[in-house]
């Protein structure tokens, strides 16, 4: 039975996601189902045994949950999976609302997209151009419309789905992506110089 669909909000579950090692392991779990530890730290290049903590935290404020175990060779070991299908934040921009804690985990995106742009961009066998590129880099400034805002919306979703499906033939890849509007620039005040004024 697949997990359900879930809206993040639980400030504690957010402040679990704000580590980089959590949330690569919320993905994982939600792409390659039911697994251990083991696998996913073959999968991330980790041991094994740093990643129990992290799951144990992430089981403790419910985003992830116990799964049964599998014996290999003479060890029993613990399979975890993801408590609900493809989570996603749930971000209130009010000032009462969750803005820092979002902002903390999309900071911690960002530091693993630069983590493992680096590592591959080291590679002398990573692809950098033509259509089976595999690295890339991009950001652009321009002007939307409300409704090329929704083409570009569209697009996001489209990218998001063609990624993210469950475990299948082929390389682990991922993307990170930031769409922001830039009109709060424009709206800053600008700070005023003080007139002396004589008496």
């Amino acid at each position: 039975m697949a997990a359900p669909r879930r809206m993040i909000s639980d400030p504690r579950q957010l402040r679990a996601l704000a580590s980089p090692v959590r949330q690569e392991l919320v993905d994982l779990l939600a792409r390659t189902g039911p697994t251990t530890a083991a696998e996913l730290g073959a999968l991330i290049r980790r041991p094994a045994d740093g990643l129990y903590y992290h799951l144990r935290e992430l089981q403790r404020v419910g985003l992830v949950a116990p799964a049964g175990t599998r014996v290999r060779g003479r060890y029993r070991e613990a399979i975890f999976r993801t408590a609900y299908r493809e989570p996603s934040l749930r971000h209130d921009p009010s000032p009462r609302g969750n803005s820092p804690a979002v902002t903390a985990i999309v900071g911690s995106m960002l530091r693993l997209g630069i983590r493992d742009f680096k590592e591959a961009a080291g590679s002398a066998r990573v692809r950098t151009h033509g259509p089976g590129r595999q690295l890339w880099s991009l950001r652009v400034t321009g002007w939307l419309t409300p409704d090329q805002l929704v083409e570009v919306n569209r697009q996001i979703i489209s990218l998001e789905k063609a990624v993210g499906r469950p475990r299948s033939r082929g390389e682990l890849y991922a993307i990170t992506i930031l769409l922001t509007p830039l009109g709060h620039r424009a709206r800053k005040k600008q700070r005023q110089p003080r007139v002396r004024r004589k008496s």
